[in-house]
């Protein structure tokens, strides 16, 4: 069976906010450009150079279905929210449409990444090299 497809747009920022020391960044990142490969994903970068965009009035996610009511799922910082609501989904369609737009292609994405992981997490502290 075919896994579903996935499209996601991340912004910049969390190739940068470095969570768990270098050498973990550098594995979530190397991780992100080996699930590039994978024909049921796409992975897109939302650069900083976009400015402000829809993505930053929170997270959200589309579930597309091909026999069920599509959905939108939010979340906030204390809770999230699905609905089936048809203004809901198109509003959020929208939203993911425009932020799909302004975000780089995946190919560009994909050498965005590398050249973060590198330039920013490549040696460590005691100048051995993560590659």
């Amino acid at each position: 069976e075919q896994p579903p497809v996935m499209w996601v747009v991340l912004s910049e920022a969390v190739l940068h906010q470095e969570v768990g020391g270098r050498e973990v960044m550098r594995e979530q990142l190397a991780h992100l450009l080996s699930l590039q490969k994978r024909q049921w994903l796409e992975i897109q970068i939302l650069p900083f150079t976009a400015g402000a965009h829809t993505g930053l009035m929170g997270s959200f996610t589309i579930l597309r279905f091909d026999k069920d009511p599509d959905l939108i799922y939010t979340e906030d910082f204390v809770q999230g929210h699905m609905t089936a609501n048809p203004e809901a989904v198109k509003e959020g369609s929208v939203r993911y449409d425009h932020l799909q737009a302004a975000a780089l292609s995946v190919n560009e994405s994909a050498a965005l990444i590398a050249r973060v992981m590198e330039e920013r997490y490549g040696d460590q502290p005691d100048g051995r090299n993560l590659a």
